[in-house]
């Protein structure tokens, strides 16, 4: 598993930065504006991603490795069959929807609501394809796709319009080559389906009612908590793009960007242990638990507070890669850079929480959380302006994991936090 997380680290890493290029490059080259109209439509699309799955891509990754310890082979090759072909047919419903809401309440343009349309179902089937592999604990592979083809060739895209094709970058440029990059990404991801026999389409299934109403309460509770967390950390750049303008929610899709960076080795362990914690949770190994999450703990400090010390300091440095314009965010930035390193400290709880069944806790938890983190972005940008916004949305990102912390501590009596280090010293 080590290796593994090592190689996870770097492909995020890599997505990470080159994501981070990107955003510097559309911003350099397309403007303020554009970079902000992209970042509201990016967070709509990451936002989505989880109402289309309803959740049963973490489905896959707690019951799979279950099914395999009871001998129920059937269940397994079944159920992802009918996880790839229901978010299929809701994921190009999904896109229909999103196109018409971008033309008809946001003024978009047609061709920009058919390429944002078509970002859903390519990232939802990548987010499903990829826990298949996950599932099989080939979590390597799982990332190939997203954090390596995806931004990649988005990048690559971006330069060959700038200077070899259009000599400038328009909305339908940015989100068309977003698209494509998608495409790309999912054919990387169904070769490694196709290659690791992942799904067998030819193989009996015959669900029991259980089977089914289990699989849509842990994808419901799911869903909702993910499409919360996706809330928690998109919409302060959505609601900065309605309440104040296109220019501050650029502004702040930088900095979040930016602050984001701190928690991404957290990202990259939580895909890694999701099936190990479902294996253990299976077996009744309560140690193996503890000693997972410790790990993934000590994993993303080792990462986390290198990064967010160093951001800290070149805040007015790294902005200025963006424009001149972006100085004024330097006490933005610091701000969030703060809120994500307590997130990390807090550890994988939202993993762990979800692979061992104490999932509705957790939705009720992180929806409150978001429904209350939205009421408070429109209030405090309507009264505060930026900075009102982002005091809410520090607190907001800082929050919620400590109190999921918590409840892995008083449920399980697993500490998934920075002090479960002390586990590893007592070693």
């Amino acid at each position: 598993m080590k290796f593994a997380a090592i190689f996870v680290l770097f492909a995020n890493a890599f997505s990470a930065g080159m994501m981070f290029l990107a955003s510097v490059f559309i911003s350099r080259y397309g403007g303020k504006d554009l970079f902000g109209f992209f970042s509201v439509v990016l967070g709509l699309i990451i936002s989505a991603t989880p109402v289309v799955t309803v959740g049963m891509d973490a489905a896959i990754v707690k019951f799979l490795p279950q099914y395999r310890n009871e001998g129920r082979r059937q269940l397994i090759s079944g159920m992802q069959r009918f996880v790839v072909l229901f978010s299929g047919f809701i994921s190009i419903v999904g896109g229909v929807v999103l196109g018409w809401i971008l033309v008809q309440f946001r003024n978009y343009g047609w061709e920009i609501g058919f390429a944002a349309g078509a970002c859903l179902p390519l990232a939802v089937m990548l987010t499903v394809l990829q826990s298949t592999i996950r599932a099989d604990g080939n979590v390597s592979r799982a990332v190939v796709g997203e954090a390596v083809i995806r931004p990649l060739a988005f990048g690559l895209l971006l330069l060959l319009l700038q200077f070899a094709l259009l000599n400038q970058l328009s909305l339908f440029a940015v989100i068309g080559a977003y698209a494509l990059a998608l495409l790309g990404a999912n054919v990387v991801a169904t070769i490694f389906v196709v290659a690791g026999k992942h799904i067998n389409w030819r193989g009996e299934f015959h669900p029991k009612k259980t089977d089914i109403r289990l699989w849509f309460q842990l994808g419901l509770n799911v869903l909702f908590s993910n499409l919360s967390i996706a809330l928690l950390n998109q919409s302060p750049v959505i609601i900065a793009g309605i309440a104040l303008s296109a220019f501050d929610a650029g502004e702040l899709g930088a900095v979040i960007r930016l602050a984001m960076l701190v928690a991404f080795a957290l990202t990259a362990v939580n895909s890694v242990i999701a099936p190990f914690l479902s294996r253990a949770m299976s077996l009744g190994d309560k140690a193996e638990l503890q000693s997972l999450v410790t790990r993934a703990t000590a994993f993303s400090l080792l990462v986390a507070v290198p990064v967010c010390g160093a951001f800290y300091a070149f805040a007015p440095l790294l902005l200025s890669v963006f424009g001149e314009s972006y100085q004024g965010a330097v006490p933005y930035l610091r701000m969030m850079l703060v809120a994500y390193g307590i997130q990390a400290a807090a550890g994988p709880s939202v993993a762990l929480l979800n692979m061992t069944g104490i999932h509705r806790a957790t939705t009720k938890i992180v929806v409150t959380w978001a429904i209350l983190t939205v009421l408070g972005l429109f209030a405090a940008m309507n009264y505060a302006g930026m900075f009102g916004g982002v005091v809410v949305a520090a607190l907001s990102v800082a929050g919620y994991p400590v109190l999921l912390a918590f409840l892995c501590h008083k449920t399980l009596g697993i500490d998934p936090t920075v002090l479960s280090l002390r586990f590893l010293i007592r070693k």
